[in-house]
């Protein structure tokens, strides 16, 4: 059973561009930079103990901008981590990917996502009212029944221009 989840909203992504899908927007050059500089996500996951931030599980949207940014944490957490995309992050299903966090056995789960069900998630799960910004992280401690959990800390992401 989960007993911490942390979600991250992805970095900063390109405009669309003509023909282009949304799914296809990549990060910005500077939204990969701060992300991976000390003062991006290496700042942010200083805040996991050492077991959670090697043995943690990253899922994230198959979107392109958010395996990149998960890419950012997985190298903010040490590398080695795999990065399992998970089709109701993208869908925005907030009730599929409810039932799949209630369902996953990892101790420490990191979802890399987008807005609005990043923010949805944190008020159904916690009952608190957060708008992540681009990179920015909200961990949660779970309860019992992977249902509901508790804000334990939240970070807003990296200004960029």
């Amino acid at each position: 059973m989960i007993k911490k989840l942390i979600l991250v909203r992805h970095g900063k992504a390109q405009g669309l561009q003509p023909g282009q899908s949304d799914f296809d927007r990549a990060l910005t050059d500077e939204a990969r930079s701060v992300l991976a500089s000390v003062d991006g996500f290496m700042r942010s996951f200083y805040l996991l103990d050492a077991h959670s931030a090697s043995h943690a599980t990253l899922w994230s949207s198959p979107a392109v901008r958010a395996m990149q940014t998960a890419h950012e944490v997985d190298l903010a957490l040490g590398a080695g981590h795999d990065i399992v995309p998970v089709d109701s992050i993208w869908e925005q299903d907030a009730d599929t990917f409810a039932d799949q966090i209630a369902a996953t056995d990892a101790d420490c789960l990191i979802a890399v996502g987008h807005i609005p069900m990043l923010n949805d998630m944190i008020e159904r799960l916690c009952g608190v009212e957060l708008s992540l910004k681009p990179g920015g992280m909200a961990a949660i401690d779970m309860d019992e029944t992977g249902r509901t959990g508790e804000l334990e800390w939240f970070v807003q992401g990296p200004a960029i221009d």
